[in-house]
C-alpha cells in the first residue's frame, strides 16, 4: 500500500508538468513534446533501393524506435512508430492505431501522429478522435487488468502515405521495485528500414542484455548522469513465421536489457510477497485436521490440491499491485476465486501448515525453459506453480488446473521447462521435469455388426481415456448432461454414416483416482453403405489420431517444431460381416516414424469379421529444425494411412442343384489328375 501511495505522489508531481490533459470519462491522455532523454535522428527521406521492402507491395515500417529511461523518479518509455500501407488492403490498418496502459500508476503522452504524403509532413493528431476504453481483452479467460485502451483514428489515410505515431507510458506499476526488464524487437513479419533500442539506468549500474544472435550488437557508455545501452538496426528484412514453434523458440529476434543481477535478486524479491500464514478460516482449519488425519503426506498432498483446484475457481483481479502480490489465502478461501498466485499461495499454505516442504514458483508459459538464458527479472514470469518435497522427491503442482485426476506426481508439467521456486536462500532456476513414467493414453474400440439383411448396421464405441488425457475430458464432458453428450456424440457419427437411431445413451464412467474415464455408445447405422452393383463399401476413419496427425501450417521449415505431449494412442475397428459377403481387400501392414512418433496399422482378415489397428505413440514433444522435414513426410502418410475404404462383394446363395454340378465338376478333375 505504500508502495501505491508513493507511486500515486509520483504520479502527481509528473502531473504538474503534464502537457495539455484530455479526458474520456474516467481516465484522461496528454498531448505535449518529446521527452528530454530522447535521442532521436530524423526520418529517412526515401527508402534505400538497396534495403529489403524497397519492391515490397503490402506493408513497410520505416521506423521502430524505444528508448526507455529507468534512471530513478523517472521511469519512461517512448516510442517512435512509422509505417506506410502499400496495399488497399492494409489502409484501414493504418488509419488507426492502439496503445495500450494503466492509468493505476501510467499516464499516457501523445507527442505526435503525422502523415507524409508526396514527400511532405503534415499533423494528423485530432484530440477529439482519440478515444479512451477499459477494453478487459482478458476478461474471457477469466482475467480482469485494468488496462486502458487509447484508440487514435486518422482521417484520409491513402496507399503510400507514411504514417509516424509517437508517445510515451510514464511509470510502471510500483509492486515490480525495480524489477523491470525492457524488450525490443528487431524484425517482423515485414521489412524495416530501421530499429532503434536505447535505454538509460542509473550511473555506474551495470546493465545486464541478452540477445538473439541476429540482434544488433550492444554499445555501452557511461555517461555523467546515466549508463545508456544503445542498439541499432537497418535494412531489416521480413521473418517467415512459420507457426507451430516450441514457446521456447522465437523466429523474431529480440533484444532485453534490465539492471544486472542474479535470481537470488529476483527470489529475494519475491519472497516477502508470500508472508508465512499463522491463522485461517475455521472451516478450513478443520479440513486441515481433517486432511492431517489421512495416512501419509502423499494423500494429504492431493486432499489439499484437489480442494483447491475444485473448490477455488479460476479468476484473476490483476490491477495494481495485485498483478504480482497474491490474495492472503484466508480472502482467497473465502471469496472462492483467484489467479494462480492466489492459489499457489493458498496451496502452498495449506501444505507448509501440514509439515509439507512447499513453496511457490515462477512459470513463464510465454517462453518456457527460454527464460534461462535472460536477464534475471521478475518481469520474465507470468504464471506461479507450487513446489513440493515428499519423500525426497520433486512434486509440481498448477492448482489453476481443475478437475485433475490421479496421482499428483505423475502430472506432467515438464513443458513449463525452468522456473524459480521463491526458497529462501534460493538463487537458481530449476527444471521441470517429465515424470518417470507417463500414463496419458486413449484408446478407442469401434465394434460394426452387419445384420443378416445387409441393410444396418450395430455399432457399439467404447472409449478409454487415462492420465491427463482423462483430465481433458473430464473439462470437456464431465460436466455435460447425458442426453447433450448422447446428442454431441450421435451427431459425430450421423456426419459421417447419415441417419441412426440412438440404442443406448451416452455412459460416461469416472474413475478420479485412476484418472481414467470412460464412455460407452451404443447406435444402429440405417444406410452407412455404398453401394454399386452386387458391392458395398464402407468407408471407416480412426479419428482419434487425426488432431496428432495434422500437419503444421508451414510445411517447408527452418525452425523448431512443437508436436504433441508424450502418450500412446490406439483406435481399433472390428467390423463382423455375413457369410454370403467377400471381402475385396486383403491382410496389410504399415508403419510409419520419426523421431517424435511410431506409428503401426494392421489389418486382420478373417472368414466373418475384418480387423484394423492403428496404434501412435508419441515419443517426444518437440523437434529440432533438422528433423521436421521426415518427420511431416512420415505424419502425412499417417494422415493417409488412418482411413479406410472396405469393399465387399456379396455372393449369391447356391442352389442344392449348382453344388451337386460343382462336387461332379471336382470329381471328374481329380480323376483326370490321376490318369495323368
Amino acid at each position: 500500500m505504500r508502495a501505491i501511495v508513493m507511486a500515486a505522489l509520483l504520479w502527481a508531481a509528473a502531473s504538474a508538468h503534464a502537457g495539455e490533459i484530455h479526458r474520456r470519462g474516467d481516465f484522461q491522455f496528454e498531448v505535449g513534446p518529446v521527452p528530454e532523454f530522447v535521442s532521436s535522428t530524423p526520418m529517412a527521406e526515401q527508402w534505400d533501393p538497396k534495403a529489403p521492402g524497397a519492391a515490397d507491395a503490402r506493408w513497410r515500417f520505416w521506423r521502430n524506435e524505444v528508448q526507455v529511461d529507468r534512471r530513478a523518479g523517472r521511469d519512461q518509455r517512448y516510442v517512435d512508430y512509422a509505417f506506410e500501407a502499400l496495399s488497399e488492403t492494409f489502409v484501414s490498418e493504418a488509419g488507426r492505431f492502439k496503445i495500450s496502459f494503466n492509468p493505476q500508476y501510467q499516464r499516457l503522452v501523445l507527442h505526435r501522429a503525422d502523415l507524409r504524403r508526396d514527400g511532405k509532413w503534415s499533423p494528423r493528431l485530432a484530440v477529439d478522435k482519440v478515444s479512451l476504453a477499459r477494453r478487459e481483452a482478458g476478461f474471457e479467460n477469466d482475467l480482469a487488468d485494468g488496462l486502458v485502451t487509447a484508440l487514435i483514428v486518422l482521417e484520409d489515410v491513402r496507399v503510400g502515405d507514411v504514417v509516424r505515431i509517437s508517445y510515451s507510458v510514464i511509470g510502471s506499476n510500483p509492486v515490480m521495485a525495480g524489477q523491470m526488464s525492457d524488450w525490443m524487437g528487431f524484425a517482423w513479419t515485414s521489412p524495416t528500414l530501421e530499429a532503434g533500442f536505447r535505454v538509460l539506468l542509473e550511473p555506474r549500474t551495470s546493465p545486464g542484455i541478452y540477445r538473439t544472435d541476429d540482434s544488433p550488437q550492444a554499445v555501452i557508455r557511461q555517461l555523467p548522469d546515466a549508463v545508456e545501452v544503445t542498439m541499432r538496426g537497418k535494412g531489416i528484412d521480413a521473418v517467415v513465421d512459420e507457426g507451430g514453434y516450441p514457446a521456447w523458440y522465437q523466429p523474431y529476434s529480440q533484444a532485453q536489457v534490465a539492471v544486472g543481477q542474479t535470481w537470488a535478486d529476483v527470489v529475494a524479491w519475491g519472497l516477502p510477497l508470500y508472508p508465512e500464514v499463522k491463522a485461517l478460516p475455521a472451516g478450513l482449519e478443520s479440513r486441515l485436521q481433517a486432511w492431517r488425519s489421512l495416512a501419509s503426506d502423499r494423500e494429504r498432498l492431493a486432499a489439499a490440491l484437489r480442494a483447491v483446484q475444485d473448490e477455488v475457481r479460476y479468476f484473476g483481479v490483476e490491477m495494481g499491485e495485485n498483478t504480482h502480490r497474491p490474495a492472503p489465502p484466508s480472502e482467497t478461501w473465502q471469496r472462492r476465486f483467484g489467479d494462480c498466485k492466489d492459489k499457489a499461495y493458498l496451496l502452498a499454505t495449506l501444505l507448509q501448515r501440514m509439515g509439507i516442504d512447499a513453496v511457490p514458483a515462477l512459470v513463464s508459459i510465454d517462453r518456457g525453459r527460454a527464460i534461462v538464458d535472460f536477464v534475471p527479472s521478475a518481469s520474465n514470469f507470468d504464471h506461479v506453480i507450487v513446489r513440493a518435497q515428499l519423500d525426497g522427491r520433486t512434486v509440481w503442482m498448477d492448482p489453476t488446473i481443475s478437475q485433475q485426476g490421479g496421482d499428483p506426481e505423475t502430472v506432467d508439467l515438464s513443458r513449463y521447462g525452468m522456473v524459480l521456486p521463491l526458497v529462501r536462500g534460493g538463487s537458481a532456476l530449476q527444471e521441470v521435469a517429465a515424470p518417470a513414467s507417463l500414463a496419458r493414453a486413449t484408446t478407442v474400440d469401434e465394434r460394426y455388426e452387419v445384420s443378416k439383411s445387409g441393410n444396418d448396421v450395430k455399432l457399439t464405441v467404447d472409449t478409454v481415456y487415462e492420465g491427463q488425457d482423462a483430465d481433458y475430458a473430464r473439462r470437456s464432458v464431465g460436466s455435460q448432461r447425458s442426453d447433450e453428450l448422447t446428442r454431441r456424440y450421435s451427431d459425430h457419427y450421423r456426419k459421417r454414416f447419415g441417419e441412426l437411431s440412438v440404442v443406448a445413451a451416452a455412459v460416461l464412467h469416472d474413475d478420479r483416482q485412476a484418472n481414467r474415464i470412460s464412455v460407452n455408445e451404443t447406435y444402429v447405422l440405417k444406410a452407412p453403405f455404398q453401394s454399386e452393383g452386387t458391392v458395398r463399401s464402407l468407408d471407416l476413419y480412426a479419428d482419434s489420431l487425426q488432431a496428432l496427425s495434422t500437419l503444421p501450417s508451414t510445411i517447408s521449415r527452418k525452425g523448431p517444431l512443437e508436436f504433441a505431449d508424450p502418450g500412446t494412442y490406439s483406435h481399433r475397428i472390428r467390423v463382423a460381416y455375413p457369410a454370403n459377403w467377400k471381402p475385396g481387400f486383403v491382410a496389410e501392414e504399415a508403419a510409419h516414424a520419426s523421431s517424435a512418433f511410431d506409428y503401426r496399422r494392421n489389418v486382420t482378415v478373417e472368414p466373418d469379421f475384418v480387423d484394423l489397428r492403428y496404434d501412435l505413440k508419441v515419443k517426444q514433444r518437440y523437434l529440432a529444425a533438422g528433423e521436421t522435414t521426415t518427420h511431416i513426410e512420415q505424419l502425412r502418410s499417417v494422415r493417409e494411412d488412418i482411413s479406410a475404404h472396405l469393399g465387399f462383394q456379396l455372393v449369391a446363395p447356391t442352389t442344392g442343384k449348382e453344388r451337386e454340378q460343382r462336387i461332379r465338376a471336382l470329381l471328374r478333375d481329380m480323376q483326370q489328375e490321376d490318369a495323368k
